[in-house]
């Protein structure tokens, strides 16, 4: 990729953030941050987790019925591994569209049980080298925690389990045959006019100043932590204490690119897409101004891409970094996705 294309990445980087409905990042990540942290992991296997987890809603934008098309000259300009990424993949990770308690039930089997899978046959595969292993893994696991973020936000639940002085129970302490009682759904995206059903813009609770965000956030937090110390569990032969310890290094394939350009393409990114917390954000990254805060963030970003692109120059690589690899090269969220609804279809 030639400098000349930077801007014009950049501005397709933007395009397809911007249409991807989720938590906004700030509260993925922190959500992501803490429950990393209470499971023990290392601050850049935490950081990795929250690049994973971010990816997530990167690859969100194809599905022709609910997010704009990805565009072509982003994939053809970031490398051949982008243009095999199946967004309707990713898309079916976000909870959206469930209209029934059924649906809902189904989302979460089908997704535990996807998540297992996914874990053990990416800890043995022959196909991953050596040095990918954790990024694979920390994939699976940074997605799937996307979707359980998304519930929370995305869903009637803390509308239907709410109790006066006591936080909120989580999907996994409510038994069963009560949860079946409750009428819980998912919000539809794209919004619409039928009366009889949820909508994203009436139930999400994706940034400061929406209904219930606070309230959110701190059950999607309790969740994600509880769903690894689950996940965990359910997958002994995962090599946990290696990932737990794992450390971004130029031995392991890493080099510098987590901690600098992929965290900073995290930000800019969502910063410019007014995707970091909404509109009116309740803090700005790079200054208390708005506008200067998305002026720095456009200058970071220009950075980035000519690290991206440096690193896809070099050598063919078909990621703009290492990081890339566990969507772009293994294609992780087929296996996630497997079975899971999207817009009341299953797969």
């Amino acid at each position: 990729m030639t400098k000349k294309c930077w801007p014009v990445v950049a501005g397709a980087l933007l395009a397809v953030v911007s249409s991807a409905l989720a938590f906004d990042t700030k509260w993925h990540a922190d959500a992501t941050r803490i429950a990393m942290e209470q499971n023990g992991f290392s601050a850049d296997a935490r950081l990795l987790c929250q690049f994973e987890n971010y990816l997530t809603d990167y690859f969100s934008g194809g599905n022709a019925k609910v997010f704009n098309p990805m565009p072509a000259e982003m994939k053809q300009g970031l490398g051949p591994g982008l243009q095999n990424v199946d967004d309707a993949d990713v898309a079916r990770l976000h909870f959206d569209a469930l209209t029934s308690e059924d649906q809902v039930e189904f989302q979460w089997r089908v997704l535990e049980a996807n998540t297992r899978t996914a874990l053990v046959k990416w800890a043995v595969d022959p196909s991953v080298k050596s040095g990918y292993r954790p990024v694979v893994l920390m994939t699976v696991l940074g997605a799937s925690l996307h979707a359980i973020q998304d519930f929370y936000s995305h869903s009637n639940w803390l509308r239907k389990v709410a109790s006066v002085g006591g936080a909120a129970p989580l999907w996994f302490e409510v038994p069963e045959a009560e949860r079946r009682t409750l009428d819980v759904k998912t919000g539809w995206y794209p919004d619409g006019t039928k009366t009889t059903v949820l909508y994203h813009r009436e139930e999400n609770k994706d940034a400061t100043g929406r209904p219930l965000n606070p309230q959110a956030f701190e059950i999607a937090t309790r969740a994600s932590v509880d769903w690894v110390r689950r996940i965990m569990a359910a997958t002994p032969d995962v090599p946990w204490d290696t990932l737990k310890t794992w450390r971004a290094q130029p031995a392991n394939l890493n080099g510098s690119w987590l901690r600098n350009a992929d965290a900073s393409f995290i930000t800019t990114t969502s910063i410019l897409a007014d995707h970091w917390d909404g509109m009116t954000p309740a803090k700005n990254v790079f200054a208390p101004e708005p506008q200067r805060n998305k002026n720095m963030a456009q200058q970071a970003l220009g950075l980035t891409m000519k690290v991206y692109s440096q690193n896809v120059a070099l050598g063919g690589a078909s990621t703009p970094s290492p990081h890339w690899v566990g969507f772009t090269i293994y294609h992780v969220e087929r296996d996630l996705a497997r079975g899971l609804y999207l817009q009341d279809t299953r797969r």
